[in-house]
C-alpha cells in the first residue's frame, strides 16, 4: 500500500524529491533564480580571461558568447537532440578549469608579437580541435564503469566544487582585478547576502526558500547601492550580439593544444 508525500512534508531540507513535480510558477521562478545564480560563474572565465591577456574591446562579444553557447548548450544537454544529451537537467557553462591552459596559449601567441584577434583565433583554434578528443572519449566512457565508479566520479566532483571555494571568496572580497580586494565594504555585502540567503534558507515555508537566492542578491544589491558601489553607466555596446562564425579566423599550435586536449 502506498501513499502520496506532498513535497517539503519530509524532514529533511529537500522542497522536493526526484520525482516531483513543481507547478509551473513555480519551476518558472525557481528557473529564474538558477539563471541568476549561475550567470556570474558564466561570465566569469570570459572576463578573467580577457582581462589578463588584454582582448580589451573583445571582451563584450566573449561574455556574450558565452551566455549564449551556455544556453544552447543547457537546452541540447536537457532536451537530447537523437544520441546527443544525457537527457537531464544540468547546466552547461564556461569551465574554471580551462582559465590556465587558455591564458598559456594566449600568452604563447602574445609572446610572438600577436594581437588580440590572433590570440582568440589560437585559443578558439586548439579549443574546437580539443573537443573532439571529448567527443570521441565519449562514446567508450560507459565501458570504463569498472574503473570510474561513482566513488571516483564522487571525489572528482566533490573536488571541483571545493577549488570554487576560492573563486566564491574571491568574489566576495571584490572579484578579480580589484585593486581593493578585501576592503570591508566588499565583505560587507557579500557577507549581507550570504547570510541573508542562508537565513532564509533555515524557514520552513517552501516560497521563502524558493526565493532565498533572488531575495538575497536583491538586498545585497540594495545595501551596494546604498553604499555606492553600483555603476549606473551602460557601457556603449550592442543590445543584442549575434554569433558570427570564424570572427577571428583559426590558429593552431601544438604546445597550446595538447594542455587543453588533457584537461
Amino acid at each position: 500500500m502506498s501513499k502520496t508525500i506532498q513535497p517539503g512534508n519530509d524532514k529533511n531540507d529537500l522542497i522536493y524529491r526526484l520525482n516531483d513535480k513543481p507547478a509551473p510558477h513555480k519551476a518558472l521562478f525557481a528557473a529564474f533564480q538558477h539563471i541568476l545564480a549561475s550567470f556570474v560563474g558564466i561570465i566569469t572565465p570570459a572576463l578573467i580571461i580577457g582581462g589578463v591577456l588584454g582582448l580589451g574591446e573583445h571582451i563584450p562579444y566573449l561574455v556574450s558568447m558565452s551566455l549564449m553557447v551556455s544556453g544552447v548548450g543547457t537546452f541540447i544537454q536537457a532536451r537530447r537532440v537523437g544520441p546527443i544529451g544525457s537527457g537531464l537537467l544540468c547546466v552547461q557553462g564556461t569551465s574554471f578549469g580551462f582559465l590556465s591552459s587558455i591564458i598559456a596559449a594566449g600568452f604563447i601567441v602574445k609572446g610572438r608579437g600577436g594581437s588580440p584577434e590572433d590570440i582568440l583565433a589560437m585559443i578558439f583554434g586548439v579549443c574546437f580541435f580539443a573537443a573532439f578528443i571529448e567527443i570521441v572519449l565519449s562514446r567508450f566512457m560507459h565501458k570504463l564503469k569498472r574503473i570510474i565508479t561513482p566513488v571516483v566520479t564522487g571525489i572528482v566532483i566533490t573536488t571541483i566544487g571545493l577549488s570554487l571555494i576560492k573563486v566564491g571568496m574571491t568574489d566576495i572580497a571584490g572579484g578579480f582585478g580589484a585593486e581593493d580586494k578585501g576592503a570591508l565594504h566588499y565583505l560587507t555585502v557579500g557577507g549581507i547576502t550570504l547570510g541573508t540567503i542562508i537565513f532564509l534558507n533555515r524557514f520552513s515555508n517552501q516560497v521563502l526558500r524558493l526565493s532565498a537566492i533572488m531575495i538575497g542578491m536583491t538586498v545585497g544589491y540594495i545595501c551596494a547601492a546604498f553604499m555606492g558601489m553600483v555603476n549606473y553607466n551602460i557601457a556603449d555596446v550592442a543590445l543584442v550580439t549575434v554569433p558570427t562564425p570564424f570572427k577571428f579566423g583559426f590558429d593552431f599550435d601544438i604546445a597550446a593544444f595538447i594542455p587543453v586536449a588533457i584537461i
